[in-house]
């Protein structure tokens, strides 16, 4: 059987998310298409399309493959005939010839007898307000196959828990949800196992994606007292949420005011799995800074990371990993890079693959002075 991804705003991170996912869960798969927004994979087992989404950082849309009834027209009609529903059918459209198609199935469906709406794709918001995924009614068209929705990303959920948790600071907590979701996951570290750490945690939004993924321990820490405050006021949020109903249990969470270079007075040597953080990545940018300033500014940047990964492999276990942002620097269309890779591999680590992808992938805006570069190191 075959399943369809549609990928997020940087798809080679979430294609890389997925693959590293897929390993974490032993799932085994043959790529049959890859396009810069979709990837089509070939499973043995079907796959719980709403579980492995709500994993997931990077992935919109989780699609399954129906069996062809014909023409791609045929098969959407048929499958849509199917429903025992006597309500007014909606369905929607995406692909190639998406409108065409869907006013040919609409007519076909009145001819027989059916009351039909046909919704124009506009985008996940539109399948979640419809309630298409639980009418199985949205379809995509990839050449002349047919997948049906399955599951689609929980944009409220990463809304809430980035406009609506209590305490929040543009300073520290920039770092968008769904990137520190795919962060964890690239890590493929294991939520009832492994203990997680965000030494430089701002507001909490790591140390938040990783409650919400049912993570059991998790450290998180910062040189400012104002951030672990507020750190601590949103996991209180999160977890109360989370645990209303009393299904999921709390996470075990330590929270703490450090220098990165006195985190070994906090956690025990070889204690912790896993690393996920966005360090500090300098004073924001212009775009009128001169060359040497960003030259400057890189240089400082890679004393701190020096410092943080001498840190992390005092605290690290044995094979651990650390998967991070390190910023890159736009002057004038050359990218200027933090010269740190030579004392973090003196500390201990070796570069490690993202999935089937090399480290590192880059997160960013065209619009954007400053490129987040995630990398994966592992502690030798």
């Amino acid at each position: 059987m075959q399943y369809l991804f549609v990928l997020g705003r940087e798809p080679h991170l979430s294609t890389a998310e997925l693959e590293a996912v897929f390993l974490s869960l032993q799932i085994s798969f043959e790529k049959v298409s890859h396009t810069a927004t979709t990837l089509i994979i070939s499973v043995k087992k079907p796959i719980d399309a709403e579980q492995l989404m709500r994993r997931l950082g990077g992935t919109v849309k989780i699609a399954e493959e129906i069996p062809s009834e014909g023409t791609t027209t045929q098969t959407i009609t048929t499958t849509l005939g199917k429903t025992e529903d006597e309500r007014k059918i909606h369905f929607c459209i995406n692909g190639e010839n998406a409108k065409q198609i869907g006013i040919q199935v609409k007519k076909s469906l009145k001819s027989a007898g059916r009351s039909v709406r046909y919704i124009e794709a506009n985008n996940t918001a539109t399948i979640l307000h419809n309630h298409l995924v639980i009418r199985e009614a949205d379809f995509t068209i990839v050449g002349k196959q047919v997948f049906v929705t399955r599951a689609i990303q929980p944009i409220e959920e990463f809304s809430a828990r980035d406009y609506e948790r209590p305490a929040f600071d543009d300073r520290s907590g920039m770092l968008p949800p769904k990137l520190a979701r795919m962060m964890i996951n690239l890590s493929q570290a294991t939520p009832k196992r492994d203990i997680l750490l965000d030494p430089f945690c701002g507001s909490g939004t790591v140390l938040m994606e990783a409650v919400d993924m049912q993570f059991q321990h998790v450290i998180g820490s910062d040189m400012s007292e104002i951030a672990v405050s507020n750190t601590e006021e949103n996991l209180t949020w999160l977890q109360e949420q989370l645990t209303s109903d009393g299904t999921n249990k709390r996470s075990e969470v330590k929270l703490f005011v450090s220098e990165i270079t006195a985190l070994s007075r906090h956690i025990k040597p070889k204690s912790v799995s896993t690393i996920i953080t966005e360090p500090y990545m300098g004073k924001p940018l212009t775009g009128r800074e001169t060359r040497s300033n960003l030259t400057n500014q890189a240089e400082e940047l890679a004393e701190l990371y020096a410092d943080a990964f001498i840190s992390y492999a005092r605290i690290l276990k044995d094979n651990g990993v650390v998967v991070c942002i390190i910023p890159e620097f736009n002057y004038r269309g050359e990218w200027l890079r933090v010269p740190c890779l030579p004392d973090i591999e003196h500390a201990g680590f070796v570069v490690s693959s993202l999935g089937q992808s090399h480290s590192p992938l880059s997160y960013w805006r065209k619009d954007q002075h400053v490129k987040r570069m995630i990398w994966r190191f592992v502690k030798k």
